[in-house]
């Protein structure tokens, strides 16, 4: 076996080790190929407004010198609905990270078509992100050092995902559009108000990504039970849960069970079938008595996280329960 596929770059292969890659990015910024790529800054005027401290909970005090007005959405299906908007014939996307396809996301079909991507399946790409010359990146965020090798291209800023409001109000603070923000959170905020139950009601929000009898739980912190308690759907904290996400063998998951409504996402329609046939899932009375909400992958995507563009997907996806 050749030690590097014939169709592999040499670097890409480096690259595959992290502290390899971190070296490789000091070599690269040292002699200034990665500022190569990148647009002169030296003779452009400054920008009323900047430079600007944004902080974030992932980031810190990020220094933003400029207006941005090339934005690379590393992980773009889940950073490009918070941009839309913000974007503008000034300010444009002239990159992204992630598998998104028009036909998977429609609600940013438009922008992904016929833009530069990235894949990112070896991790944070820096050499594509540097050829898209940025001024900014914005990363989803809440998965520790993950995007730090971006930094060595420039300003990178990630998103608060599991608060839509805080996201919404960071990027007009980032684009020095507070305004934009808060007309984007009313205009959504009446939606919510036109959608929410006149009483309240438990629900559990599960995730079958896996087989061999464990199941995924979404609890208060994370994304789409955090949006829940707009719409008067309480879905219960865990002690135990990671930043809202817990793991818990079907067995021993009556307990978490025992709600209202049980909502299923579906993160594969094989994996999905397979708990809904699960007799240990079927027997839960809320399944038994038909009080389930099964979502579509598209449905599943639009709540992972939920943004401005995908809220009414999800109001749609959840219809049953609402009207309840």
């Amino acid at each position: 076996m050749p030690l590097l596929a014939p169709d592999r770059p040499l670097t890409a292969a480096l690259l595959d080790d992290d502290l390899t890659r971190r070296r490789f990015l000091a070599v690269l910024g040292a002699s200034g190929l990665l500022t190569a790529c990148a647009p002169g800054r030296a003779d452009v005027p400054a920008d009323a407004g900047y430079p600007r401290s944004v902080t974030t909970p992932d980031d810190g005090t990020v220094v933003i010198d400029r207006a941005p007005r090339r934005i690379a959405a590393l992980n773009g299906n889940r950073v490009i609905p918070f941009l839309l908007p913000f974007l503008s014939e000034e300010r444009r996307l002239v990159g992204y990270g992630g598998g998104a396809t028009p036909e998977d996301f429609p609600w940013i079909a438009e922008q992904l078509r016929g833009l530069p991507v990235s894949p990112d399946e070896d991790g944070p790409n820096v050499e594509a992100y540097a050829s898209w010359a940025p001024d900014l990146m914005i990363a989803n965020g809440n998965i520790g050092d993950y995007w730090e090798p971006a930094r060595a291209v420039g300003p990178l800023v990630q998103l608060p995902e599991t608060d839509w409001r805080a996201t919404v109000r960071l990027l007009g603070e980032v684009f020095d559009e507070p305004a934009a923000a808060e007309r984007t959170i009313a205009d959504t905020d009446a939606l919510l108000a036109g959608a929410r139950r006149t009483t309240e009601i438990t629900a559990a929000v599960v995730s079958p990504y896996q087989t061999g009898g464990t199941l995924g739980f979404q609890v208060l912190g994370a994304e789409l039970p955090n949006f829940l308690a707009d719409l008067g759907v309480r879905v219960a904290p865990s002690p135990t849960a990671l930043d809202g996400y817990e793991d818990v063998s079907l067995e021993l998951a009556g307990e978490r069970l025992d709600v209202d409504r049980v909502i299923v996402l579906n993160f594969g329609d094989d994996l999905q079938a397979a708990l809904l046939e699960d007799p240990l899932f079927r027997a839960v009375p809320a399944v038994a008595e038909g009080r389930v909400v099964v979502l579509t992958g598209q449905q599943t995507a639009a709540g992972f996280p939920v943004t401005p563009p995908t809220v009414p997907v999800v109001l749609d996806a959840l219809a049953p329960l609402l009207a309840a």
